[in-house]
């Protein structure tokens, strides 16, 4: 707990509340700067050095493999050392990719600054915060995690249009500097106010007073186990085993392969094969992650009542729905529909993957569980950006390639309705003593 003063009088605020606040300025800013500013710099760099769309979207993929590569280490040193030292390292590297970003002279630097840039991304982004929040929180998770996602709506809203003001008045180049500076300025203090569990600092969960506790009995032939959601910590090796680990990945790796493709290439598509002008292209990104914020508040509070699984699902067949539209848009009004059905259904699945993993498999080993499922879903996002990207250049157009991924989509939701909750009483069966034993 914390003590602040309002009106004079002493409140006590779980320090929970201060991760996720933490969290949302960390996706603000990764979102506004670079998994959606990325997409803002296609045009320019297209104009300026005569690259493909696919060579441009292949350092996006890059990125995603990197991610992907690194995951199992990233959330190993999570778990080893905590959220705050590897988050406040990760934006340092993460703002020094972007400052470099500005002297890029060859597709060969471009490449080589989203590596760093990717480094820096995964080890002071989306895994550590979640980590960090499924730490701190168990009843309320996908509600805490969800207001931390609103963050990446926010980037969207406020972010986006001044980085493309940013570009057009002052150029591209001063632009990336400018996000590498913003980075260090705001990213590094947000990380420092991440914390580990929250037993090191005499609270619990939810900042409830007392730990949750579990009731075991024994008779002659059984044991039978009764525990509470979500406090059953589920090792790595133990996870792996389990269906669910394999479909879960499978649901958030399409998931991430279907939105880095679209935030990638949607910029550019509205640009140049709709026809609108920055400015309006910056507005529809403007409404989808105004509708992206309703969407995980709404997602958020669902999905601490209802399961997360069907949720989870509507949001891909929502995504689906949008990106047939996006395809065929032929005016600022059908891709503002776009914006808005895409926006609400990407917001509301957001925050359930993470949620249903730290509801399945627990605290102790999640950083190195979703650093593994951050292996299993690298392909797709590999794949995404660069299909988008060589489906424009041979055909002239995004609309092969949003129809493909649309259905993509579509089927992905059946990954997530078969991640069915694992069974505890096979982890817990390994520790409790069989009769024979006990005699």
């Amino acid at each position: 707990m914390i003590r602040v003063s309002i009106n004079g009088r002493r409140h006590s605020i779980f320090y929970g509340w201060v991760i996720v606040l933490s969290g949302f300025l960390n996706q603000l800013l990764n979102a506004g700067l670079g998994f959606q500013g990325f997409g803002t710099y296609l045009i320019p760099l297209q104009h300026e050095f005569g690259w493909s769309k696919a060579s441009l979207a292949g350092a996006r993929s890059l990125m995603q493999f990197e991610n992907g590569l690194l995951g199992p280490l990233e959330g190993f040193l999570v778990d080893r050392f905590g959220p705050r030292r590897i988050m406040a390292i990760g934006m340092l590297i993460f703002g020094l990719g972007l400052f470099l970003f500005g002297f890029i002279d060859s597709l060969l630097t471009y490449y080589g600054v989203f590596l760093i840039v990717a480094l820096g991304n995964g080890l002071g982004g989306f895994l550590v915060m979640t980590v960090a929040i499924n730490s701190w929180f168990r009843r309320n998770r996908t509600t805490a995690m969800a207001i931390a996602g609103v963050g990446l709506g926010v980037g969207g809203i406020v972010v986006i249009p001044l980085l493309v003001w940013t570009q057009t008045t002052f150029g591209w180049r001063t632009a990336a500097m400018a996000s590498g500076i913003a980075i260090w300025l705001i990213g590094i203090p947000a990380a420092l106010l991440m914390r580990g569990s929250p037993e090191r600092y005499g609270a619990y969960q939810d900042g409830d007073s007392t730990p949750p506790s579990g009731v075991i009995s024994r008779d002659r032939h059984t044991a039978n186990v009764h525990v509470p959601a979500g406090t059953v910590d589920f090792t790595l090796k133990e996870a792996i085993r389990t269906p669910t680990f394999w479909f879960l990945g499978l649901g958030q790796g399409t998931a991430v392969m279907v939105v880095s493709a679209a935030t990638t290439h949607q910029f550019a598509h509205m640009e140049e094969g709709i026809g609108l002008s920055r400015g309006s292209a910056a507005a529809v990104i403007t409404v989808m992650s105004a509708l992206n914020i309703g969407g995980r508040l709404l997602g958020g509070y669902l999905g601490d009542r209802l399961d997360k699984r069907y949720l989870a699902a509507i949001g891909m067949v929502g995504t689906a729905a949008a990106l047939i539209i996006l395809a065929l848009a032929t005016s600022l009004w059908s891709a503002m529909l776009f914006g808005v059905l895409y926006g609400f259904f990407w917001g509301m699945r957001g925050p359930m993957g993470d949620s249903l993993r730290g509801q399945y498999f627990g605290r102790a080993a999640f950083g190195k569980i979703s650093g593994m499922t951050a292996v299993l879903s690298a392909p797709g996002s590999i794949f995404g950006p660069i299909f988008a990207g060589v489906m424009a250049d041979i055909q002239g157009s995004y609309i092969t390639g949003f129809i493909v991924l649309a259905c993509l989509s579509a089927m992905g939701c059946v990954f997530f309705l078969l991640a069915r909750p694992p069974d505890p009483l096979a982890r817990l069966r390994i520790a409790v003593p069989s009769p024979k034993a006990q005699a």
